[in-house]
């Protein structure tokens, strides 16, 4: 049971600190750095075998956007409150965690702190999300104490608003797909729905995680 554990918690980890980073309110008067554009940083000739054009592009490329600022939103302190089940047929159990995010590099990214509980251990970890300019993505890089690699992952909106976010789970019972979703309910509030791969069903809903913006 410890693989599947250390599985659902890494990716519910990961999906819950998402949606605090996306969600779409105002961290009121907190003071955070704001995206800087990266126009005029470049001074004097171009370096060899780079014209105008692709002067520029680079730093269209490098330039923090609105997604970046929806991302940057997500800076403060969060509740969090996890579902879990090991199976399609387990009952759901509840526990309860922490986030603390603020923004790094200018607000390119958004660094998120995440303390909780599972199975008695405490765990914690740590997620770099930002967006991908060259892709139109939202990425994710998340780690934490229960393993020594990072768990990536990809998103884009889809039709309902919501960030699609899918990438590759990794534990000792090996590497399957894993999906979730973040909604959006409110300023203060988002759902994340978390989906694993488990044999031979496929996928199924293992997690939902609820994050409220600490008052």
């Amino acid at each position: 049971m410890l693989h599947r554990s250390r599985s659902f918690l890494a990716t519910a980890a990961l999906a819950a600190l998402t949606a605090c980073a996306t969600t779409n309110a105002s961290t009121g008067s907190e003071s955070r750095p704001q995206p800087q554009s990266q126009e005029g940083a470049a001074t004097g000739e171009l370096p060899p075998g780079m014209d105008a054009a692709m002067m520029a592009e680079m730093m269209r490329l490098a330039t923090p956007g609105p997604e970046h600022a929806e991302l940057i939103k997500g800076a403060g302190e969060w509740e969090l409150t996890y579902r879990m089940r090991m199976a399609p047929d387990a009952p759901w159990t509840e526990s309860k965690g922490t986030m603390s995010a603020r923004p790094l590099l200018d607000g390119r990214y958004l660094l998120e702190e995440h303390t909780s509980e599972v199975m008695g251990m405490p765990m914690k970890g740590l997620n770099i999300v930002g967006f991908d300019n060259s892709t139109g993505e939202f990425t994710s890089m998340w780690a934490d104490n229960f393993s020594t690699w990072w768990l990536t992952s990809r998103g884009k909106h889809n039709a309902d608003g919501d960030i699609d976010f899918r990438g590759t789970m990794k534990d000792v019972a090996g590497e399957r797909p894993f999906r979730m979703l973040v909604h959006n309910v409110s300023d203060d509030e988002s759902v994340v729905h978390m989906f694993d791969t488990i044999p031979p069903q496929g996928e199924v809903e293992t997690m939902q995680i609820t994050c409220r913006r600490k008052k």
